[in-house]
């Protein structure tokens, strides 16, 4: 009985929480900045040449769209990345959500 409460709690934090995987770094990381910060590219290629810093997936437990992207956001905020590029995301189910994107850092020109 106990195994299936703490099964059951875990569920309802997965659920919750979404379960975002670790980014994997393809670049030098910076020093970390606020979430709010971080500009997300969903639709258009962002403007300036930029360096990948990290290759970052989301994958179900999501609410919202919006969610899954905050938690992406967070997570390239953490590796001191100036913009998300979204490249991918998928509605699994009502409300589960997929997606990945680069955790990119604009170039100075």
């Amino acid at each position: 009985m106990k195994q299936l409460s703490t099964l059951l709690l875990l569920l309802a934090c997965y659920s919750l929480s979404g379960c975002a995987e670790k980014a994997v770094l393809v670049g030098q990381p910076g020093p970390v900045i606020a979430a709010e910060e971080v500009v997300t590219y969903y639709i258009d290629r962002p403007s300036c040449n930029f360096e990948t810093v990290a290759h970052i997936r989301a994958s179900g437990g999501y609410f919202s769209l919006e969610s899954m992207l905050a938690n992406m956001r967070r997570q390239a905020a953490e590796l001191g990345a100036s913009g998300l590029y979204v490249l991918q995301t998928q509605r699994l189910e009502i409300r589960e959500f997929m997606g990945t994107a680069k955790a990119i850092r604009c170039l100075p020109t």
